[in-house]
């Protein structure tokens, strides 16, 4: 079978860990992932295996022609930055040797450390949470994140990504993947290069003008950390002094750290939420999280009229990348997470001008 991810497996794993880093492992579990390899580890030091503590932390495999050192290191500034503005978010850990990273003896991987949040994803209780509080507060964690992220300078991200489907204004990559996707429908194909036309007319021609700054740029239901109970969030554990947004959500996964329109990302948290939330009507959880998120982090007028375009781009990202990757990597269920959720809201929300779906968040949001 084809694999974009790196061929190593948990017994490789384990003899690493055990020999680089010394620790006596209890359980190595395998995450889903796009491309690289994250496995949750459940272990203790072997120096203080006296007191049997079991410690967990996350392990990220990547391939070494795949890393970039300076671009790990803007990571660690920006998660250091956060960690001090009182979010939570996972954390670099270090090995033995002081290092950050550890390159496998071929030279084929590296191996990353990060800390365990308590918890669970977001994506495991979505459906069990009263959606619409769920929605303002997400949107208020989201408006102060991008508000703590102003302070960072931009010129610690590295230089862009042009061939990355994920970055939003990378759309002509789509046009070129939509061509080589086997068996994609007329109907599909049509309303894709439609939507992506309409983003260069509407969205890029206004780019130069848009508020930027340091995103994460990855912001889902998978990377979002939280503490379920009782039918509702609480606060998680690792953080009992901060209230509010800043204690219910934590954050992980800083891979694609990079600068951008917050716009952008606020599109993309929207997009997953319109994917994921099936209790709500599509227009409405965008009102809804710009509600909080606005209360923090004011969107201008011009703004609010570019977001239908940029959501529905992001829509093509899963429907187009997803198709592509996962006719790369067909052992890879996960590449295709969400594509055809995103198909469906794609052909709901062509059937609404873009203006007046601006109008009813404003609507809305002002009630």
């Amino acid at each position: 079978m084809e694999t974009r991810r790196p061929d190593i497996s948990i017994s490789d794993v384990q003899h690493i860990l055990t020999e680089i880093c010394h620790w006596k492992i209890h359980k190595i579990d395998r995450l889903d992932s796009f491309e690289d390899r994250n496995f949750m580890v459940k272990y203790e030091k072997a120096e203080a295996s006296q007191s049997k503590e079991e410690l967990k932390a996350m392990v990220k495999i990547v391939h070494s022609k795949n890393f970039c050192q300076q671009k790990v290191k803007a990571e660690r500034r920006v998660m250091d930055h956060l960690k001090n503005e009182g979010f939570i978010c996972t954390s670099c850990l270090s090995f033995p040797d002081g290092k950050w990273h550890y390159h496998t003896d071929d030279g084929k991987h590296v191996f990353r450390l990060f800390s365990f949040i308590p918890g669970v994803t977001l994506k495991s209780c979505l459906h069990l949470i009263d959606s619409k509080r769920l929605l303002l507060d997400l949107g208020s964690f989201v408006g102060k994140l991008h508000r703590s992220l102003q302070k960072v300078k931009e010129s610690i991200v590295v230089e862009d990504r042009p061939k990355d489907p994920w970055i939003l204004k990378n759309s002509s990559i789509l046009r070129n993947l939509l061509k080589e996707i086997q068996g994609t429908s007329k109907e599909k194909e049509h309303l894709i290069l439609n939507t992506l036309e309409n983003f260069d007319h509407h969205v890029m021609t206004s780019f130069d003008d848009l508020p930027k700054g340091v995103t994460h740029n990855d912001i889902h239901d998978l990377n979002i950390i939280v503490n379920y109970h009782d039918g509702k969030l609480q606060s998680l554990e690792c953080n009992r002094e901060e209230n509010g947004a800043k204690a219910n959500f934590g954050l992980i996964d800083f891979n694609d750290v990079a600068v951008s329109p917050y716009l952008f990302e606020v599109a993309m948290v929207i997009r997953d939420l319109m994917v994921d939330i099936e209790d709500v009507p599509h227009l409405e959880i965008g009102a809804y999280f710009l509600t909080g998120y606005t209360e923090v982090s004011p969107i201008s007028a011009k703004e609010l009229q570019l977001l239908p375009y940029c959501i529905q781009t992001g829509l093509c990202q899963y429907i187009v990348v997803g198709e592509s990757e996962f006719q790369k990597q067909p052992d890879n269920e996960y590449t295709r997470l969400g594509a055809d959720n995103a198909w469906t809201v794609l052909q709901k929300l062509q059937h609404i001008n873009n203006s007046d779906i601006s109008k009813t968040w404003e609507i809305i949001m002002n009630s």
